[in-house]
């Protein structure tokens, strides 16, 4: 015996052929006891699972913005030039994915991370090798944009500065976990490359090297069972608890002992004045030259090269000495600079 739809079922069918993208929100099954509203169905990557959830994606952009920024600082001036160094973006593949990704020849370092009983792999072009070696053998910098393999000598003659890229990246996972990054082997050919299982996932962070109008690439990849086990401090609310501790007292003290240690020059200027060069060239011992500062004008000190006071020239003892007036003004300093 069929079924008679009531007014009710015939309204919801029409609701439905009438508003399909209601369909697709929240999908509607005809059964023999009439129509039963049913959850959307999501679909789901199991060759690609997402394992690292979104907040914590925002904290490992935290900390290697945090990474980039000190990187900037120390490239710049490891190669005297100015360097920018930007945190691109995040991806999870595979690690056999990643390997068949990778160009050959290539730089590619592996990192042995002491902290949490695993390793890493650090990516960076080659041609930004060679520009650092020759930068660092007092080049222009000027390299061949073509990328060859990178010879025993010239990873010599870069690694200290790879090995400053390891301390920032140990310096910047320090506010949440020590990982203790150390510089473990070098390959140029990515099947030689084996630092987890090829099925497992991989956190994948892209960084933008720009050093003389020229882009560069740098990219760091973290297996996910290297993360896991401090996934749970991957959050906003640790970054923040452990960026906000005030330093020790102790630390404060070094500090200031380190300022105190620091020297700067000091020079005082007695007097300044024009002569043309026949006349110098004519100068004799004994002659006067007449100045237009008179005896008893106070006269500048220069600190580290800038005009700081106003004082009075004098003796102390057997020594020439200068008494410090009072310090000079915005003003002052802007004319006299």
């Amino acid at each position: 015996m069929k079924k008679v739809l009531s007014q009710e079922e015939i309204d919801a069918l029409l609701a439905s052929i009438s508003a399909p993208e209601a369909v697709a929100e929240t999908p509607i099954t005809m059964t023999a006891a009439g129509p039963i509203r049913t959850k959307p169905v999501q679909v789901y990557d199991f060759k690609h699972p997402e394992r690292i959830n979104k907040e914590q994606l925002r904290t490992l952009r935290t900390i290697h913005d945090n990474f980039a920024r000190m990187l900037a600082t120390s490239l710049s001036t490891s190669l005297r030039s100015m360097v920018d160094v930007d945190f691109s973006s995040i991806d999870q593949v595979t690690f056999n994915e990643y390997t068949l990704s990778l160009a050959v020849p290539n730089a590619l370092y592996m990192l042995d991370l002491e902290k949490l009983d695993g390793k890493a792999i650090m990516e960076i072009s080659p041609q930004l090798i060679l520009h650092m070696v020759d930068r660092l053998l007092g080049g222009t910098g000027e390299t061949d944009n073509i990328a060859r393999e990178i010879t025993i000598i010239e990873q010599k003659v870069v690694e200290p500065l790879i090995k400053t890229f390891i301390e920032r990246l140990n310096e910047a996972w320090s506010q949440v976990h020590e990982i203790g990054a150390k510089l473990e082997g070098f390959e140029t050919d990515p099947q030689f490359v084996q630092i987890t299982r090829s099925t497992e996932a991989l956190a994948i962070i892209f960084f933008d090297i720009r050093i003389r109008g020229l882009t560069y690439m740098l990219n760091l990849g973290l297996p996910y069972y290297v993360l896991e086990p401090m996934l749970a401090n991957l959050s906003a609310q640790a970054v923040l608890a452990s960026t906000g501790r005030q330093p020790d007292d102790t630390r404060a003290e070094l500090i200031r002992d380190r300022l105190r240690a620091s020297n700067l020059s000091i020079k005082v200027v007695l007097a300044e004045t024009t002569v043309r060069i026949g006349d110098f060239i004519e100068l004799h011992v004994d002659d006067l030259l007449q100045v237009e500062k008179r005896t008893n004008a106070p006269i500048l000190i220069y600190v580290g090269g800038k005009p700081k006071y106003l004082g009075s020239p004098g003796k102390l003892g057997r020594k020439r000495a200068v008494k410090v007036l009072r310090p000079i003004t915005r003003e002052e300093e802007l004319i006299y600079d």
